[in-house]
């Protein structure tokens, strides 16, 4: 309790019997109702809505951040005068299975980074680690001012000393003028789609493959993926024939979630060839290994929902876009006979033997 109202209710108790109001003043802080909009982007992109969002507010004159959960769209909190930097982000900190945050208490230098993993299989046993593929995440990120002027509204009430004890202090200290500040969540992750053509597709038995060189998260403050990167296994192979039925040529396919390229490779102008390699590994009907290497970093592509090639000016643009890679190379599958029993691709994944290894492209 603020020390004038302490000495106002010593007058009171001293003074006559008269019934006159006590002045409260309520004090400075504002009450702010933050809403935040998962419609119109996340759900966009990931088809539902958050369960549950975590707010933080930093405050100029306070570097320990203000956090608040909610299983809601809207937060309620009460602010003093000074200038927040905020950040949300859908469900809490504990509810990301293969992610995990750094730095969290500093809003410059908190980042999400996924976790690493180990998985050999024998073609793949020069990769240390592999990452996860990230959960859907979406963040809102603003600045805005809590003034004087905002704290200095309503915030003087008049009570008689008998209602305010029956009451309490907080029934009055409550009564503020409120504000709302409504934010909208966007993406942090984007789908990586791989297209390869291959010919004699009907040699193909199943396919395992990774690609290097992927973000492994991203900056909150600055919307902006990490430089560090690493590797992500490719899985769930699709094989499409192409053209006449009779024809091999067929078209291999699949998606994943990913953080997209590390900050600073967003152009193509900015990318050196080897900073993605793509790699295959083929077992065919005949059970016979075939690897394939790729240096793919000037053949990706981010694609806007309606299809066209963006012209990123700023790495915020990454939001809502797609990541495609459309290897210019046909993977050539030697002529093998094939059989009754054994005929198709087949996207189990068998026990890898070893095998050659062809490099094609960008070299």
């Amino acid at each position: 309790m603020p020390k004038h109202i302490t000495t106002c209710l010593l007058l009171l108790l001293l003074a006559s019997c008269e019934r006159r109001p006590l002045e409260v003043v309520t004090g400075e802080n504002v009450q702010v109702t933050i809403t935040n909009d998962w419609l119109t982007n996340y759900q966009y992109i990931y088809g539902q809505v958050p369960t549950g969002m975590t707010v933080m507010l930093w405050g100029d004159h306070s570097q320990t951040p203000i956090v608040e959960s909610r299983n809601a769209t809207s937060i309620t909190v009460n602010l003093p005068v000074d200038r927040y930097r905020l950040v949300i982000f859908n469900q809490t900190f504990s509810d990301f299975h293969y992610q995990s945050f750094y730095d969290a208490g500093s809003y410059d230098r908190m980042a999400m980074r996924s976790d690493r993993y180990t998985l050999s299989t024998g073609w793949d046993a020069d990769v240390a680690d592999y990452m996860h593929y990230p959960d859907p995440v979406g963040v809102s990120l603003d600045t805005f001012d809590i003034t004087q002027d905002m704290a200095g509204r309503d915030t003087t009430i008049f009570v008689f000393y008998d209602d305010y004890i029956s009451n309490g202090p907080e029934a009055y200290m409550g009564q503020t003028y409120r504000y709302e500040i409504p934010e909208i969540a966007w993406p942090m992750t984007v789908i990586l789609y791989v297209k390869a053509k291959v010919r004699r597709r009907q040699a193909v038995k199943s396919v395992e493959a990774n690609i290097s060189g992927m973000a492994d998260g991203f900056y909150f403050s600055q919307i902006r993926r990490t430089s560090e990167h690493g590797t992500l296994k490719l899985t769930d192979w699709h094989m499409q024939q192409l053209g006449d039925p009779a024809d091999s040529l067929g078209l291999l396919t699949t998606q994943i979630a990913s953080f997209g390229l590390p900050y600073g490779k967003e152009l193509v102008s900015e990318r050196d060839s080897a900073d993605n390699i793509l790699n295959f590994n083929l077992t065919l009907v005949n059970d016979s290994v075939r690897r394939y290497s790729f240096k793919v970093s000037k053949d990706m592509r981010y694609i806007t929902p309606e299809g066209r090639e963006a012209q990123i000016r700023y790495r915020q643009d990454l939001h809502n876009l797609q990541l495609e890679i459309q290897l210019p190379d046909t993977i050539d599958v030697p002529p093998i006979p094939i059989t009754r029993s054994g005929t198709g691709f087949d996207a189990k994944v068998d026990p890898w033997e070893d095998g050659g290894t062809f490099e094609f492209g960008g070299f």
